[in-house]
Order: C-alpha cells, then sequence, then structure tokens
C-alpha cells in the first residue's frame, strides 16, 4: 500500500487575497517576528513565513510563526504575521517623548510629510509552485537536511560533491490539459524548468547540454542568482535543465508513479502529494559539486509561460 505523507498547506491567489484583505485576527503575541525579535515584521520575515508554510524552509527558522502550537504554519498564521507587519505588533512599546526639564518648553512635534514612497504590493507569483526541493541519496532514498542557512534555506551536507541525486517537485503544470510538462531546449529560449547554482560545477563548461561522451562538461556558475529576464542567461539555464531526465534518456519530468524517491515502505512515490511533476537530475563526477557551500535556485514554469516562486537549497561539501 502506498504510504500517504502528509504535505505543507499550498497558498493559491485565494488565499492569498484572503491574507491581504481579511481583518485583523486578535492575538497577544507578535507572530512573524523571527529571532531575534525587534518587535515588528519585516517583508523578509513574511517571505520567510510563506516559505515555511510551503515546506521550503524548517519551522524552527522562526518558531514564532506557530501561534497555535500546530507544529506547521497555516493560512491563519499568516494573515496574522500580514496584520503585525500592516498594523505593529500587539504590546510593541510606543516612543515616549523624553522629559523635560521645568520651565523649558518640549520640543514641538514634528508635522507628518506625506512619502513619495509607494506601499508595497503584496503579490506572490502565479505560476507553478515549487512543492519539494531536496537531495536523495545514490540509493534514492531521501535525504533530510542537515541545517538550515541564511534565510532559512535547507542545507544538505554531503560526503562528496557527487554520488546523489538533485530533486525538484512542481505543481499545477500543463494542469488544464493534465499532462506532465514536458520541457524544450531551444537556444535562446529558456526552459520551463529553470534551474541555476551560484558556483561552478564540475569545470564549469560553458557548452549547452554537454552530457554525451566524449567530451562532456560541467555547468557555469551565476552568482547572485539572477531571476530576472531569464532568456539573457538561457544557456546556463538549459545546460543545468537538461541533466534532469526521465529515467529513460528522456529530458522531460515524471509523474508521481515513475518517481526517482524511495520511502520506508520500499515505494517509490513523490515527497508531496500536491505534486504534478516530479524532475531527478543524478549528480555524477561531470557536474560535481565543489568543496564549501554552494546555493542552487530552481524554479517552473507553466504552459502559460507564467513563472513560479523560486526555492533554493544549498549544497555543503566538507
Amino acid at each position: 500500500m502506498r504510504r500517504r505523507r502528509a504535505a505543507p498547506a499550498l497558498l493559491s491567489g485565494g488565499a492569498l487575497a484572503a491574507v491581504l484583505c481579511a481583518a485583523a485576527l486578535v492575538h497577544a503575541v507578535c507572530i512573524g517576528d523571527c529571532p531575534p525579535p525587534d518587535g515588528q515584521v519585516a517583508v523578509n520575515e513574511l517571505v520567510l513565513g510563506v516559505n515555511i508554510a510551503l515546506g521550503g524552509a524548517a519551522l524552527a527558522v522562526c518558531p514564532d510563526y506557530d501561534a497555535n502550537g500546530s507544529g506547521s504554519v497555516g493560512v491563519d498564521e499568516l494573515i496574522a504575521a500580514v496584520n503585525d507587519a500592516l498594523q505593529g505588533c500587539p504590546g510593541a512599546p510606543t516612543p515616549t517623548r523624553p522629559p523635560t526639564s521645568p520651565g523649558t518648553t518640549p520640543p514641538a512635534t514634528p508635522t507628518p510629510v506625506a512619502s513619495a514612497v509607494p506601499s508595497p504590493t503584496w503579490t506572490l507569483a502565479p505560476g507553478p509552485p515549487i512543492t519539494f526541493f531536496g537531495v536523495a541519496s545514490a540509493d534514492d532514498s531521501l535525504q533530510e537536511p542537515t541545517g538550515v542557512g541564511p534565510n532559512g534555506v535547507p542545507i544538505y551536507e554531503r560526503p562528496f560533491g557527487f554520488g546523489f541525486i538533485l530533486v525538484v517537485e512542481a505543481k499545477g503544470m500543463f494542469e488544464t490539459s493534465g499532462q506532465h510538462p514536458g520541457r524544450t531546449y531551444l537556444i535562446g529560449d529558456a526552459p520551463d524548468l529553470q534551474i541555476q547554482s551560484n558556483r561552478n560545477l564540475g569545470n564549469g563548461s560553458a557548452a549547452v547540454c554537454d552530457i554525451e561522451p566524449p567530451h562532456p562538461g560541467g555547468v557555469p556558475g551565476i552568482d547572485p542568482p539572477r531571476l530576472e529576464d531569464p532568456t539573457a542567461i538561457a544557456d546556463t539555464l538549459n545546460d543545468f535543465g537538461c541533466r534532469f531526465t526521465n529515467g529513460q534518456g528522456g529530458q522531460t519530468g515524471r509523474s508521481c508513479g515513475e518517481a526517482c524517491l524511495r520511502f520506508d515502505d520500499g515505494e517509490f512515490h513523490c515527497k508531496s502529494e500536491d505534486t504534478t511533476a516530479q524532475f531527478c537530475a543524478p549528480v555524477d563526477t561531470v557536474m560535481a559539486f565543489p568543496d564549501g557551500d554552494t546555493l542552487v535556485t530552481v524554479r517552473a514554469r507553466n504552459v502559460f509561460g507564467e513563472l513560479g516562486p523560486a526555492a533554493q537549497i544549498i549544497i555543503r561539501v566538507p
């Protein structure tokens, strides 16, 4: 029997609208004020909360998001965090006027001046979200993160820079036709699975999809990660993306029935039950990761050309 695993709650467009428009929730703590607490919720902390809810970051990075003690982050807690960001945290200290000496006039309160800076727009990318991004060992078993890096990015430490599998799962691609997402590899056009590394993999060869003998090569690094104008880095995206195959040599995604992850029950299936397609890339010596920390960034595009939010992991080789 296939074992069902609980998947993190995903935010749809409607849920996001609820987050933005819902009335303030009454709560006694500041939800989303991540360590070290400063009495306010910043934009990066809201983004981190969404990542925790989607399973892209560990709850331990910001335990204050779990206001109800459920062990996860729900939409109601994200709503409360947004309200704290917009309206201020409950119990946050109110600035007080410094005391004045007898006979002196208190300093005048400055007249507020209208700001020319527009209010932030709270939006999420419309394309398919990444439901899981992680690592499997050479025997196809799922590896748990070994740590958490900056901004809650999971760290996967490996004894060597090769001999493991990169696994990406996405939701909602080609949803209207019921097909699993394919990808095109055309010079000058970015693929549907867009993955990049901030450091060279293997020899960092600039040749596109040089995966066959007699001269297989690695993948160039892009540092810092570049998310705007993917066409400008299409060759590198294609070079990395074409390492993801369906197990039969085809450069395309897999259904969960063809998954590359093997669980304790001996069955192969996707990590997340919300996954529409899974992508797997065995990391061999040709595209070995260098020593140290390497940041890998991925996002997916649907049939309408809409890109989803990015997900990241760190591959650490001692």
